[in-house]
């Protein structure tokens, strides 16, 4: 039996994606309003979640323009990538390793999050060509063991505070 997964941007993934964030939102401000606190401390805490928010939405809409309209199947000898009508195929043989960028929560294989950020991550599929290509977690919430069942391929995990894609942090 093959085993396959279709990889790509949906409206279920931009949901699962930004859901951390609203749940965060409506809990915060829910017990704020409910015990009653002082304006300075809804001013207090909607900056500190503003702020959070930036980065999820930066992280958010770099991922989203890095793999839109690009679609993936993860099958255990190959990944097949589709973008712009074309049909590319990476072999096993063809990929030099697999680098996964994980927030430091998710390098720990934690699920409690600090930010709504720490739920971001890529991989970068290194071929052998030296050409690379970015998987983000917005093509599958998974994405790290979809790209495990590739077997033999050399896989590492490489810890990052913010997982941005173009690194100027």
């Amino acid at each position: 039996m093959v085993s396959r997964k279709i990889l790509k941007i949906t409206t279920y993934t931009h949901y699962k994606s930004l859901s951390e964030l609203m749940v965060r939102f409506v809990l915060i401000f829910a017990v704020l309003i409910w015990f009653n606190f002082g304006i300075d401390s809804i001013i207090g805490v909607g900056i500190v979640f503003s702020i959070d928010a930036i980065f999820v939405l930066y992280l958010h809409f770099e991922y989203w323009i890095r793999n839109y309209g690009e679609e993936y199947e993860i099958l255990f000898d190959e990944i097949v990538q589709k973008k712009n009508g074309i049909e590319y195929r990476y072999t096993n043989i063809e990929i030099e390793k697999i680098i996964i960028f994980l927030s430091p929560t998710y390098y720990k294989n934690s699920k409690a999050t600090l930010f709504s950020m720490d739920s971001y991550y890529y991989a970068e599929v290194v071929l052998k060509t030296g050409d690379k290509i970015i998987l983000t977690s917005l093509l599958s919430r998974n994405l790290k063991d979809d790209l495990k069942q590739i077997k033999g391929v050399l896989f590492e995990s490489k810890k990052r505070q913010f997982c941005n894609i173009n690194k100027w942090w």
